[in-house]
C-alpha cells in the first residue's frame, strides 16, 4: 500500500471532497472504522481486559473530530466513555464541530490542565485523537503533559491516524509522543509512521479504509517504501483449488539442525505445515537428536554427519538426493557453527529449487558470497540485523552509517540478486524488481528464540505452493506478525511453539480458503 506525505494526504482529502464525498462522511467512516477495530481488539488480543472504560483525547482539528465519532460509537455500544478536549466543543469548526454535536449528552467533555488519575487506570483504554497530520514543531500545553501522563500510566493506547507528538513526514518526535499499542491510520499510511521513531511509537499498525477513490490515490506520488497491510495480504493470498491433493501444494525440504540447536528445523517444518505446504521433509544430521516431540505429519530424514552432530562434507551426497524433486528448500535453521556445511549449501543451490537461506547459513553465505552464482532458482535471504551486518560486509556493500533499513535491504538485493527479508521492527522486504515494503504487523512478542525459524518455514511453504519469491516473503512476514498480534497473553510469555498454534487463525483472517 502506498505511503503518502502529509501534503499529499491533504490533497487526497480535498480531491475526494471535491469529487462529491462530504468531509463529514469521511470523518464518520474514519471513526466508525476505528471503533470496529477497537471491538476486534477487545474480542481477541485484548480479551483479558474486563469491563473496559475509555478515555478519549480530542484535539482541536479533524483528528479531534474523528475522536468524537469514536467516543459516540463507544457510548452507543454501552461502554463507559469520557472525553478530554483541548478546546471546548463550541470552539471547534466545520466537520469536527458537527461530529462533536452528535456526541450523546451523557458523555462528559472536560478541558483540564492534567488528566485525572482515575481516568488512566489499568481498565482504561486511551483513544488518542489529539494531534493529526497537521502537527509539527513544539507541543502546546497541555498536550505534552497529557502525553506524558498516558505513557506513564501504562494503560492501553490506540492512536488515531498518528501517535500524537509524531511528525507525519519525517517521524520526528519534538519532545514526547504517545507510545501507542495500536495505531489506526486513516486512509493510507503516512511516511513518518514507517521511520524508526514512527515504528517505535505506533505499535501495531492498521489501516482504516474510508473510501478514497483508487484513481485519486494512484495519481499521487508515494513517499518512501510502501507499507504492507492486511489489504495487501488479502490481495496476494491464493485460493486452494477444490480438487487439490497434497502434491498440489508442493514438497518442502527443510535442512538444518545440529547438536547445538536440535529443535529449530522442526519449528520451521511446523510453520510450513501450518502455512499450507503439502509435504514437509526435515533433514538433520544423524547425530542431532531433537529434544522436542516431532509432529507425526513431518517426514524426518537423518543425514550422515561428521560424528559431532553437524552437517558437513559427509552429508552432501545424501542431501543432493533429497533436494531433487522438491518444490522448495529452507536451509539453515539450527545449523550452528558448521563451516563444512558450506559444501552442502552450494550443492543445495545447484538443485534448481527456490530456496530460503536462514540463520547460520546466512553467515556461510557472507563468508562465501560467490555461492549466489550457483543458484539456479530464486533465493530469499532472511537476516536479523546482526546477520545483515555480516552479509553487507561479505558482499562488499558500502553504506553510510546512517543508511536506513530499507537502504540496507536494497543494497543487499543489488549485490546478491535475492529477495531480502530484513527482520525486526517493521520487517523490510526488498526484491530485485526494485520494490521495497515495510511490514505493518507484529509485536515485541516475536522477540524470542525460534520465531525466525517459524517464519523461514512459512516462506518456504509458500514457495513450495508456487508463490513468487517476493510475494512469499511479504505474505509470510505479514501472517507471521498477525499471528503474534492475536496472542492474548503477555507479550513476554509467547514462545515459538505458541506462534505455530496461532497460525491457523491468522491465515483464516487473510482468507479462509488460502
Amino acid at each position: 500500500m502506498k505511503t503518502l506525505s502529509v501534503a499529499s494526504m491533504r490533497e487526497l482529502d480535498a480531491r475526494t471532497i471535491a469529487a462529491g464525498t462530504p468531509g463529514l462522511t469521511l470523518m464518520e467512516r474514519a471513526g466508525q472504522g476505528a471503533f470496529e477495530e477497537v471491538l476486534d481488539l477487545l474480542a481477541g488480543r485484548w480479551a483479558w481486559l474486563h469491563r473496559p472504560a475509555f478515555t478519549v483525547l480530542a484535539g482541536a482539528g479533524n483528528n479531534g473530530g474523528d475522536a468524537y465519532v469514536v467516543a459516540r460509537c463507544l457510548a452507543e455500544a454501552g461502554f463507559p466513555v469520557e472525553v478530554f478536549a483541548l478546546v471546548p466543543p463550541s470552539a471547534l469548526r466545520g466537520d469536527a464541530l458537527a461530529a462533536s454535536r452528535r456526541l450523546p449528552a451523557a458523555v462528559p467533555v472536560q478541558t483540564v490542565a492534567e488528566l485525572p488519575a482515575a481516568s488512566l487506570t489499568p481498565r482504561h483504554v486511551v483513544i488518542d485523537g489529539l494531534l493529526g497530520t497537521g502537527f509539527s514543531g513544539a507541543l502546546r500545553a497541555p498536550c505534552a503533559t497529557w502525553i506524558r501522563q498516558v505513557n506513564a500510566a501504562g494503560c492501553l493506547a490506540v492512536a488515531l491516524d498518528l501517535p500524537s507528538g509524531l511528525d507525519g513526514d519525517g517521524g520526528v518526535v519534538a519532545e514526547v509522543a504517545i507510545e501507542a499499542d495500536v495505531t489506526l491510520t486513516i486512509g493510507l499510511p503516512k511516511a513518518g509512521l514507517l521511520t524508526a521513531a514512527g515504528l517505535r511509537h505506533c505499535g501495531s499498525l492498521r489501516c482504516i479504509d474510508i473510501g478514497f477513490p483508487a484513481a485519486l490515490v494512484e495519481a499521487l506520488p508515494g513517499s518512501g517504501p510502501d507499507a504492507f497491510t492486511l489489504a495487501d495480504a488479502r490481495a496476494l493470498a491464493q485460493r486452494r483449488p477444490r480438487d487439490a491433493h497434497k502434491g498440489t501444494f508442493g514438497h518442502l525440504l527443510v535442512v538444518g539442525g545440529s547438536g547445538w540447536y536440535a529443535g529449530a528445523p522442526f519449528l520451521a517444518g511446523q510453520g510450513a505445515l501450518r502455512s499450507g505446504a503439502g509435504l514437509v521433509t526435515v533433514a538433520v544430521p544423524r547425530g542431532c537428536e531433537p529434544l522436542c516431540r516431532v509432529p507425526a505429519a513431518l517426514i524426518v530424514r537423518r543425514l550422515p554427519d561428521d560424528g559431532g552432530g553437524f552437517l558437513g562434507r559427509a552429508s552432501s551426497a545424501a542431501l543432493r538426493g533429497l533436494v531433487a524433486g522438491r518444490q522448495a528448500l529452507v536451509f539453515g535453521p539450527g545449523l550452528g557453527p558448521a563451516p563444512e556445511a558450506l559444501e552442502c549449501l552450494g550443492d543445495s543451490l545447484d538443485g534448481a529449487v527456490p530456496a530460503v537461506i536462514d540463520a547460520d547459513a546466512l553467515r556461510l553465505l557472507a563468508a562465501c558470497p560467490s555461492l549466489t552464482a550457483r543458484a539456479r532458482a530464486a533465493m530469499v535471504l532472511t537476516p536479523h540485523p546482526g546477520e545483515m551486518a555480516a552479509l553487507l560486509q561479505g558482499f562488499g556493500c558500502r553504506l553510510a552509517a546512517s543508511a536506513s533499513r530499507a537502504e540496507q535491504a536494497r543494497a543487499l538485493v543489488q549485490a546478491s540478486g535475492a529477495v531480502v527479508v530484513l527482520k525486526g521492527m517493521g520487517t523490510v522486504v526488498a526484491s530485485p524488481d526494485g520494490a521495497v515494503t515495510v511490514n505493518t504487523s507484529g509485536t515485541p512478542a516475536l522477540a524470542t528464540a525460534g520465531t525466525g525459524d517459524v517464519l523461514a518455514g512459512m516462506i518456504g511453504a509458500l514457495l513450495a505452493q508456487g508463490y513468487g519469491a517476493a510475494a512469499a516473503a511479504r505474505l509470510g512476514a505479514f501472517v507471521h506478525g498477525r499471528a503474534a498480534e492475536s496472542h492474548a497473553g503477555a507479550e513476554g510469555a509467547l514462545v515459538a511453539d505458541d506462534l505455530i498454534e496461532l497460525l491457523p487463525s491468522a491465515w483464516c483472517e487473510i482468507s479462509p480458503r488460502a
